[in-house]
């Protein structure tokens, strides 16, 4: 089996359960407004009544509610691709379920935006280190949702994973930065490293996270159903490719 092949049938089996996980769980779809919607409430209560109060210490506590909100939007993406279903039944306790994994990698990435401000005043230097982090780091969340990472054995993992399937996991992100950017959202939002971890929620867009009371914008549409699919389609393809090596598939001839 060459690499074409290989890639046509990855890519044919992590978009196939896409469709099917979609279909029986198409509120999924909405799933990125709804988690942005809390996240900016979230942001807002925080600027206005902790960040004036703590200061400093402030930058150590947006990562913790970022944690818990990405814990529980984790945690029903975690159902999709696992179980092929969302539960609400308990949904107060998807809050803590991936809060430490996700914290303890939080941790790391304000470690390197200290870090990051020396290489700004390079220009290009600092773009292209960006770049080059959000690659390598660029599955950390399916390391942790699906795989189980945490802290440094996140980072070790995407790395790895990476290395071995360099071109069949970036084509989709590609592809999805292709369509954002077509949409009016620029390239740079995305080589932002403090932004990796939350790509599968979209974040970094400017749509995604609803402004004010101007809910019906069809590009903001577009992006939230489109980082919807995405996100999906990563988690089942992070679960076909952790699982399998391209020798083992060309071996069996399936996955």
């Amino acid at each position: 089996m060459n690499f074409f092949d290989d890639l046509a049938m990855v890519y044919k089996k992590a978009m196939s359960e896409t469709v099917s996980k979609i279909s029986k769980n198409p509120v999924v779809l909405l799933l990125p407004l709804i988690y942005s919607l809390i996240y900016k409430v979230a942001m807002n209560a925080f600027s206005i009544a902790i960040a004036p109060v703590l200061g400093f210490l402030s930058g150590f506590i947006l990562p913790i509610i970022s944690s818990l909100i990405l814990s529980s939007y984790y945690s029903q993406l975690s159902d999709v691709i696992f179980y092929n279903r969302l539960n609400f039944r308990n949904f107060k306790d998807t809050f803590k379920e991936y809060f430490a994994s996700i914290y303890s990698v939080y941790f790391i990435l304000i470690l390197i935006s200290w870090l990051m401000p020396a290489l700004s005043s390079m220009g290009p230097l600092f773009l292209v280190v960006s770049l080059v982090l959000v690659i390598a780091f660029n599955p950390i969340a399916e390391s942790i949702y699906i795989r189980g990472e945490y802290y440094t054995s996140a980072y070790s993992h995407s790395l790895e994973f990476m290395k071995e399937n360099f071109v069949l996991w970036s084509l989709p992100f590609i592809i999805y930065l292709i369509i954002l950017n077509l949409l009016g959202v620029p390239f740079e939002n995305y080589i932002l490293t403090s932004g990796i971890i939350d790509i599968p929620l979209g974040l970094n867009t400017e749509g995604t996270i609803v402004m004010g009371a101007s809910l019906v914008n069809v590009k903001q549409i577009i992006i939230i159903l489109v980082t919807a699919i995405y996100a999906i389609f990563r988690g089942n393809l992070y679960k076909i490719l952790h699982n399998s090596t391209r020798r083992k598939r060309a071996y069996m001839g399936e996955i």
